[in-house]
Order: C-alpha cells, then structure tokens, then sequence
C-alpha cells in the first residue's frame, strides 16, 4: 500500500493508518497486486517506489524505503500484533525489480510466515474471478472496544474509515476471500515453488 512521506510528516489520510498499525491488535491485510508493504524487503520496496516516481513528484526514495522499513518494527515488539495477509497469487509472479529481487522477496515472505504472529496465505491463480479484485484493503482491530479501522486502497490516495457498516463489509470481504486461499503450510510451499523455479 502505498505512503508519500515519512516519520511525522505522512499526508493526513495515511498518518492515522499508520497509527492505527502501531495500537492494533490484529492486522488482516488483502493484497492482490503487490506484496504488503509490511512484508517488503528494502530492494522491493525501492523498485516499488521508483515505478510510482512518475506521478509522486520526484518524492526522496531513500526516505520512502527507510519510512516503510521503520514500520516493520512492529513484529519485533514483546507483544508484536496478530498479523493476517492475503496474497493473490498473481503478486507473487508480478516482476518488481530485477529476479534477484524477486527471489528474495519471496523467500523472505515464506520465512515471515514462519513467525508465530503471521499468517500468510494465497489465493491461487484458479480461484478464478473473486471479490478480492475490487482491490486492495487492510482492517486494523483493537483490544479495547474501540472501533476497527479499514484502509482501502486507491490510485489517488488510501482512504481510512471508521464506519461501521464499511468495517463490516470489508471485514466480510476477507473472510469469503480466506475460503479461497490455500492453508499456511501449502502457500508457503507455493512461495518457496515460486520463488526456485521462476525467479532463480
């Protein structure tokens, strides 16, 4: 998903995703384009960013990278989040960068999923058509009873949301999507297959 700025200085409407990402609880984040920018390597994300240049404005990449690097801390913490990622399979044949690239971001998805706290699963290719298409969105949920937070991709800018009804759709949405993906072990299979035999 995408970000402009970095620490302090994000645009309004991804700041408050951002730290709806550091107080969650659980996060489960729907992706079927690219791979969650919690899960990117730094090369990966670097290609990422350099391909949005264009209509970014010449934004610092090297902040950008260093920005959504930071955010990955939040695995490393005593008591990191619940975290939930979808993948369409498409994400993981989508070339960024170079196959070295590739391989290692993928590689480094499949050792992620290993963690106690992440769950990575993919929809595969012969799901055929599914909801999931409409693009991508992320919900954050909290221990308390605040409310939970959806952030929703677009090619503008993300929009964040606390409306009820809008949570709950969205929350709906990734669980028919989670009928179509394979289990744990069988998609980190399926990235390790990926990663060998078409990015080596």
């Amino acid at each position: 998903m995408r970000s402009g700025k970095s620490h302090g200085v994000y645009p309004a409407w991804f700041a408050s995703w951002v730290d709806a990402k550091q107080r969650a609880a659980v996060i489960r984040w729907w992706e079927p384009l690219l791979i969650p920018g919690l899960l990117q390597t730094a090369d990966y994300a670097r290609a990422v960013f350099e391909a949005w240049r264009a209509i970014d404005g010449g934004a610092d990449t090297d902040e950008q990278v260093a920005a959504r690097l930071a955010r990955q801390v939040i695995f490393d913490r005593p008591s990191p989040p619940s975290f939930w990622a979808l993948i369409d399979e498409a994400v993981l044949h989508r070339s960024v960068g170079d196959p070295k690239i590739m391989h290692d971001q993928l590689l480094h998805l499949a050792d992620m999923s290993e963690r106690p706290r992440v769950t990575i699963e993919v929809v595969p290719a012969d799901a055929g058509v599914h909801v999931g298409l409409l693009g991508a969105f992320a919900i954050a949920g909290f221990e308390d009873d605040t409310p939970g937070i959806v952030y929703m991709e677009s090619p503008d800018q993300g929009e964040t949301t606390k409306h009820p009804a809008t949570v709950a759709k969205i929350a709906l949405t990734y669980d028919t999507l989670r009928t179509e993906a394979l289990g744990g072990r069988a998609s980190r299979d399926l990235i390790r297959k990926v990663a060998e035999e078409r990015w080596s």
